[in-house]
């Protein structure tokens, strides 16, 4: 009796894997409502890339259990492209880009305007100055400036327009070769959705960088008392 289950069962497993093995996996090309795509033949996800006159791929896999859409806008840029002499950009400029630009995230952006490009121009000369005491002077202004232009500033006002959409999830990682903004929306909010992130990456401005840089450093501390973190 055992014989004849191991008989059958590698009879099942054989047709299995010759099944899969004529399914074939090739890259083809496709239009549709006036659009032409990409797909993978015999893709389960049924997955469609998409490529804009601007030059952003768009990759869309339908999936109607839910009326919802999970949105990921990754960006070929991570850890490994930080400067020498600047490691921890890329994640900085990650939680940089929930701050704003110069239509929302501010109360007063003709008033805010002057004070971040005056902390601009003090870090300019904060970089380029090697006197020691020169450079905590510059400091100094730096911080009296930013604690100015922070007054005006709307904090965690993407978040706010995101929930008011119905938007879930908010959230964002670095990786060591790309960065990726997470959003779960409605469906019935995509056209709001795509205007603020077209808005969001239009020109962000990087306003109240102190306190979020003490935030990328909270981050980086649970990550060194977290030892799978210190390994990967």
């Amino acid at each position: 009796m055992k014989l004849i289950r191991l008989n059958l069962l590698i009879i099942a497993l054989l047709a299995y894997s010759t099944t899969f093995a004529q399914k074939s996996y090739e890259w083809k090309t496709a239009t549709s409502g006036g659009y032409t795509y990409k797909y993978v033949s015999n893709d389960p996800m049924k997955a469609r890339f998409y490529t804009l006159a601007n030059g952003l791929t768009v990759i869309l896999s339908e999936n109607h259990k839910e009326p919802r859409i999970a949105a990921l806008i990754p960006t070929r840029a991570g850890s490994n492209n930080d400067p020498r002499t600047n490691t921890g950009l890329a994640h900085y400029l990650e939680h940089m880009l929930f701050k704003g630009t110069d239509k929302f995230g501010s109360m007063d952006w003709a008033k805010e305007k002057p004070l971040l490009d005056q902390v601009n121009a003090l870090y300019e000369k904060y970089n380029k100055s090697t006197d020691s005491i020169q450079r905590k002077a510059i400091y100094k202004e730096i911080d009296r400036t930013s604690g100015e232009a922070a007054k005006f500033a709307i904090a965690n006002e993407y978040d706010k327009m995101m929930a008011s959409m119905g938007g879930q999830g908010t959230n964002a990682f670095t990786s060591y070769e790309q960065t990726v903004y997470t959003e779960d929306i409605p469906a019935n909010a995509i056209d709001r959705f795509l205007k603020l992130q077209a808005e969001r990456f239009r020109s962000p401005v990087l306003r109240i960088f102190h306190t979020e840089l003490e935030a990328v450093y909270e981050e980086k501390n649970r990550g060194l008392d977290n030892d799978g973190s210190k390994v990967y």
